[in-house]
Order: structure tokens, then sequence, then C-alpha cells
């Protein structure tokens, strides 16, 4: 049985500051095929790449992406929160990050808002034509990911799920039927699921009987990893790209 494959979380988030340049280009440096980013709009339209609800994290202030310009968002320095040598990382644009993608590389689009992302993605899909091919999309909006598949018909969109993630996300789960007949309205390609106690192998078995591509995140340990191997999941999402594949791929060479 072949290890799935490896997706670095926001790049390689252990090692570089999440979502920048710089984790992106360690995951590929690194020979990781599958690269994960965030992705935002910004109020003057443009796609960028970012976490979280707020950029408070970075520069204490408590405004969300679409509050900002571009130009504005240039300014917050988000590499220092991980060393003086990550100082003057920006947050990118997603069209700078499609520049890094090697032959070989695919990356893996989380879009973080909803449909009013549609204009920007169908002039960014016009203007970066040939590296369209080598994109994922993935999204918890159900929305918005079915959105990305009538743009990009040829392209793997899979519906993120918190399952157990918390308390609150475990009480409003879809039914796995619910689940497969969501998939199946809009010709989604699969699910990208949180790796708890719901994600087990009766949940693996159902999916892939319905031959869903199915994802894990985020997996840390070997150990965790080691839980789902048997219910052969078609990708691991790891802040330790690098890492865990060697870990796995010592395990499948005993």
């Amino acid at each position: 049985m072949e290890n799935p494959k490896i997706i670095a979380h926001r790049g390689a988030s252990f090692d570089a500051p999440e979502n920048t340049l710089a984790s992106v280009h360690l995951a590929w440096e690194q020979n990781i095929d599958y690269v994960e980013v965030d992705v935002k709009l910004t109020k003057d339209n443009i796609l960028v790449v970012f976490h979280d609800e707020t950029t408070i994290r970075f520069n204490q202030i408590d405004k969300s992406i679409n509050e900002y310009s571009f130009e504005e968002l240039l300014a917050i320095d988000v590499g220092l929160f991980k060393g003086e040598k990550w100082r003057n990382e920006s947050i990118p644009t997603l069209e700078k990050v499609l520049k890094t993608i090697p032959a070989n590389g695919t990356l893996v689009v989380e879009l973080k808002d909803g449909t009013e992302m549609e204009n920007s993605l169908v002039q960014l899909k016009k203007r970066n034509a040939k590296i369209w091919k080598q994109l994922e999309f993935i999204s918890f909006h159900y929305e918005t990911i079915c959105m990305a598949k009538k743009i990009f018909p040829n392209n793997k969109c899979l519906w993120l799920l918190d399952l157990d993630y918390n308390s609150e996300t475990k009480k409003n789960t879809p039914s796995n039927k619910d689940i497969i007949h969501k998939i199946r309205q809009h010709d989604l390609d699969g699910i990208d699921v949180f790796a708890g106690e719901m994600a087990n192998e009766s949940f693996f078995k159902t999916m892939h009987q319905e031959k869903f591509e199915i994802y894990l995140w985020t997996i840390n340990t070997v150990e965790h990893a080691q839980q789902y191997l048997p219910f052969s999941p078609h990708g691991i999402t790891t802040d330790k790209p690098k890492w865990m594949k060697e870990q796995l791929n010592t395990i499948h060479d005993k």
C-alpha cells in the first residue's frame, strides 16, 4: 500500500512563517509535491494568502483582511513572530504564490471567504492559464467550494469538514448520507476532514465506497498518522512535511 500524499500545511509552517513565500518555497525545496495555503479577499478584490480572521496576531490590530487594501497589508510583518531571521516577510498575493509552483507541484488552495471571491478567481485564471492545472481547491464553505468547481470543472475540489474538531462543530456535523448527497450534487471530488475520532474506520469505508478523495488535517506526529494509515487516506496535511514524509517512508520500507 502506498503512503498517502504529504500536504504541507500553510507551507513548511513548522520551520518557516506560515502562508508566506518563505514557507511555500521551503516546502518545494524539501521535495514536497503538495503545498496548501489559505486565501482571502482584500478590500480592493485581490486574493492574498492569509489564514486568521483578523491581523491582530501580527500587528495588534483587530481588523479583517477585507477591511484592508493590498497596499495596506504590505506594511504588516508576518515573519517576525517566527523569529528575527524571518523579519519583513509580507503577506503575498495568490498570484505570486502561483509563480513558485514547480513542474511536478500541486498547490492546494483553501478558499476562506464566500462566493464574493468568484470574480477575482475568474480574472486570475485568465491571467495564469497554464498554472491552473496544478491547483486543487478546498473550503469549509459549501457554496464556495461549489463555486470553485463551477469555475474549475477539471480541478479537484474537496469540501472541508470540521467533524469533531470541537463540541460545537461535532453538534453541527452533517450525517454521512448528507455529506455524500452534497458531494454528488455538485460533482465535488471528495472531502478534507479533521483527524479526530469521527474520522474512523467506518467513516472511511463509507467514503471510499463512494470513490471520494479523502484528505486529513492536521497531523504532526507519527503516532497520529499511524492511526489512519490502515484506512488508506489519500492525503495527510502536516506542519512538518519533510519530517513526516521521511518518517512514513521509513515505516513503509520496514
